[in-house]
């Protein structure tokens, strides 16, 4: 794939340095992915449990961040292999502390999964094609059509403008203000979803409203303002779930 360098990189490299600059470490951690650290990675691992992720399997994180799934995904994935990949190399190095020296943090600059061909069995993408145009999601479903063996999954969250008007919202008032916005936030409907399945012999095997509980927590949870969360859940953007053909 030809080398350019995309608008999410300094994007991200600037809100992160931001972060750290301005908050203990640990904070503009969680900040640097919208906070919660700790409720929504176990939000995001029972997700996952819930569409049969099992402890042998491999999994592909890309824009993993801080590491919120994979610290997370620590007590579960004790026999599988783990790679995460982010722009952004000090939440790399924040992501893999503690986690298995077995598992993989990578840093990637293009629009590439630095992984083997046919071999994992899930590929995640969460908040990842939120700020990314249409034509970059779909060169990373691509390679993750690639990457994940035959009836493997590929799972990724995407804001929706019945559910996350709120987010449009913000956005324009930004530019109305003339105030800069941190990153690009980018809508996908259901039918440009359904045409790109098509297209790459995937399977949709189940879109979730981001305001569907469809989540079961085992055990409560608690956000960072104390607030408790329990039982069927919603993550807060819409979910796709692919399967490969």
């Amino acid at each position: 794939m030809a080398k350019t360098k995309f608008h999410f990189i300094d994007d991200y490299r600037n809100l992160v340095n931001d972060l750290i600059q301005a908050h203990p470490l640990h904070q503009a951690m969680s900040m640097a992915v919208g906070g919660n650290f700790e409720a929504f990675g176990e939000i995001e691992k029972q997700l996952l449990i819930g569409y049969g992720l099992q402890p042998e399997h491999t999994i592909i994180d890309i824009g993993c961040g801080s590491g919120r799934l994979a610290k997370s995904l620590m007590s579960h994935l004790t026999t599988g292999c783990f790679l995460g990949t982010d722009v952004v190399q000090a939440l790399l190095d924040y992501a893999k502390q503690d986690c298995p020296s077995s598992w993989q943090f990578q840093l990637v600059e293009e629009i590439r999964i630095p992984y083997a061909t046919n071999c994992a069995d899930y590929c995640t993408f969460f908040s990842v094609f939120t700020h990314l145009l249409h034509e970059e999601s779909y060169c990373y479903l691509l390679e993750a059509r690639r990457t994940v063996k035959k009836g493997g999954l590929i799972i990724f969250s995407f804001l929706e403008y019945p559910y996350n008007w709120e987010i449009f919202e913000a956005t324009v008032n930004n530019i109305l203000m003339g105030k800069p916005n941190v990153h690009l936030n980018t809508f996908i409907s259901r039918a440009a979803i359904e045409c790109w399945v098509q297209h790459l012999g995937l399977s949709i095997v189940a879109i979730h409203a981001a305001t569907a509980p469809f989540i079961n927590l085992p055990q409560p949870v608690l956000l960072d303002g104390g607030q408790k969360i329990e039982g069927m859940v919603a993550l807060g953007q819409s979910v796709a779930v692919l399967k490969v053909n």
